[in-house]
């Protein structure tokens, strides 16, 4: 009879009763690092169409640096400025002060003066949400009581790659669309927002077009007004 040494059933012992290893739930929070002295930088692109000036494009750098915290019932808030300057310019100008509030439910930028709820959590493929819901800016999506008066913003792709080749490559990302409006006839009102995970926010689009409506380019996405502007992280740390 082949007896086993000791050794090697204690050994053998000792590894069925380790733990598992345990993978970290995800809430959606990785989608949105924040911490004081942290930094991204954006290159924007916005064109503007109209039926005066034809189409004008402008270039420029957009810099957000989180330059301190509040940490209040439970809830962080973060203080965001923002820096603004043309491409190939070296100094960076002062534009507006934001705050990005955190806690365990979701992510609320205040824009200016508005607060727009940019992330529910935890976030699921396919959640949807107000994002109006803390302002009074109401929209024109249905709520969940029946009303027409909601900015539903969803999410998708979660835990997808995101790529503009030759520009951006995030292997695990999440896209919020935050409308999508698109009528042929009349106009074309189109947002979104992709977070990469342990980055935070790393393309931004938003397209609102009027076409015409009058005379036989009715139909034809003839546009009148717009503008287009796609915000694209070409960097990003911790200073």
């Amino acid at each position: 009879m082949l007896r086993v040494p000791a050794v090697i059933i204690l050994i053998a012992w000792l590894a069925g009763c380790q733990s598992p290893e345990v993978t970290p739930k995800r809430t959606g929070h990785e989608f949105v690092p924040a911490r004081v002295g942290a930094f991204w930088e954006y290159a924007v692109t916005e064109t503007t169409i109209s039926q005066v000036n034809g189409q004008t494009n402008v270039l420029s750098e957009l810099r957000l640096d989180v330059t301190d915290s509040i940490v209040a019932m439970g809830q962080t808030t973060y203080i965001l400025q923002r820096r603004t300057r043309l491409q190939g310019e070296t100094v960076w100008n002062a534009a507006e002060t934001w705050s990005m509030r955190l806690d365990g439910f979701q992510c609320v930028i205040q824009q200016g003066n508005i607060p727009f709820v940019k992330l529910r959590f935890p976030l699921s493929e396919g959640k949807a949400w107000n994002g109006n819901a803390l302002n009074a800016i109401g929209g024109t999506d249905q709520c969940s009581d029946g009303s027409f008066m909601c900015d539903n913003y969803q999410a998708t792709n979660l835990a997808q790659p995101f790529e503009l080749p030759g520009v951006l490559l995030y292997n695990d990302t999440v896209t919020i669309v935050e409308n999508n409006e698109d009528d042929p006839i009349v106009m074309k009102d189109f947002r979104q927002a992709i977070h990469a995970k342990d980055v935070g926010l790393v393309y931004r689009e938003d397209i609102h077009l009027e076409y015409c409506t009058v005379g036989p380019c009715i139909g034809q996405q003839v546009v009148e007004n717009g503008t287009i502007v796609r915000q694209t992280l070409t960097a990003y740390g911790f200073e």
